[in-house]
């Protein structure tokens, strides 16, 4: 196999594919890259649980072929060179790689053994706006619990019935996306955390969406992606979120953002009392440290006091709108914030 490739396009992808490969064991061949060179250049990288495939059709083909190399070396080699094209040559089961005059020998391993990836054939394609998928997966993203030994929480579930919704939570908060959809199939697939990381970066729009039990591919022009989906069972989400609420109190995401930061200085546990048309913040310390601030807002509640962890407060205002809403029924109960299609439920603290 032999080809030239601009720098700037190799080092794109691999910046890119580098997230998908073994970096713990150098004898893995999942370690490695698999470059395929026929008609076009077809460039693979996956730990099986999750894979990505690049097609670029820029590169000149001089030999075809397919052959592995390290990924991780691969990737530091291009960083390494100069913005002008780069050779790669593969004779004798070694991987050469040079430009002007440096040049680079790596072993490859047997690319016949590299991981096979699934195919759209063998999918169920699911039709969705592209756009809105994209925006549901940013915005409950930062909800998706870490290493929960309920494996189904590590991950969102897309849940498409009369809607189609993006759910997640960590147990002290759920976060929901819902949109309007057309779609008559009934669906219920739950998508990784480190999966839904690379699909954020990955992709924008104009792309599509196949699945079955075991696997989720999202394909695009020049991009395949695919991983494998968490086999679980999602807790039922719908039963925890209100009907109606008693309070509904409109908030400027900016000011309520600033107020929430100023009170972060001292404590990341804030108090909100809300006294008619004043919402105050205060810090919540053992220490004798002390912050309180407050915004104006139009409500008719005395009184009403409650706790929460700021972080919860922020994970929602950094991807909600200007205007959002502040949906209250007892103190001591989970509240919701809210912002169109958008709303996070959470837990209050014990004060």
């Amino acid at each position: 196999m032999k080809l030239k490739i601009s720098k700037s396009i190799i080092e794109n992808i691999l910046t890119n594919a580098i997230n998908f490969v073994e970096k713990k064991d150098n004898s893995q061949i999942t370690s490695h890259i698999l470059l395929e060179a026929e008609d076009k250049l077809i460039i693979k990288a996956t730990d099986t649980e999750f894979g990505i495939e690049f097609n670029d059709e820029t590169s000149e083909i001089i030999q075809k072929g397919k052959a592995t190399i390290n990924g991780k070396k691969f990737y530091e080699i291009i960083k390494a060179l100069n913005d002008d094209f780069i050779n790669i040559e593969i004779e004798n089961n070694i991987a050469t790689i040079s430009q002007n005059h440096s040049v680079y020998k790596l072993p490859t391993f047997e690319a016949n053994e590299f991981p096979e990836f699934p195919e759209i054939k063998n999918l169920q394609k699911i039709n969705l706006n592209s756009l809105d998928f994209i925006e549901g997966l940013k915005k409950v993203f930062l909800v998706i619990d870490n290493n929960n030994p309920k494996y189904e929480l590590n991950g969102a579930l897309l849940d498409i019935s009369d809607k189609l919704n993006l759910v997640a939570t960590d147990t002290k908060r759920l976060a929901l996306y819902s949109i309007n959809t057309n779609l008559e199939k009934e669906i219920q697939i739950i998508i990784p955390k480190k999966a839904i990381s690379e699909i954020k970066k990955l992709f924008l729009d104009n792309f599509e969406i196949y699945f079955d039990e075991i696997n989720l591919i999202i394909k695009s022009n020049n991009i395949t992606f695919f991983t494998q989906l968490i086999n679980g069972k999602f807790p039922d989400y719908k039963r925890i979120i209100p009907n109606v609420y008693n309070n509904i109190i409109k908030l400027n995401k900016n000011l309520f953002t600033k107020a929430i930061k100023q009170i972060n200085i001292i404590s990341n546990e804030i108090k909100i009392t809300i006294n008619q048309n004043k919402l105050l913040l205060e810090s919540i310390s053992d220490e004798t440290f002390e912050a309180k601030t407050d915004i104006e807002i139009e409500s008719n509640l005395e009184n009403f006091t409650f706790a929460v962890n700021s972080r919860f407060l922020l994970d929602f205002l950094n991807v909600a709108n200007e205007e959002i809403e502040l949906c209250l029924n007892e103190e001591n109960i989970p509240f919701t914030l809210k912002d169109k299609s958008f709303q996070t439920i959470i837990m209050p603290l014990t004060i």
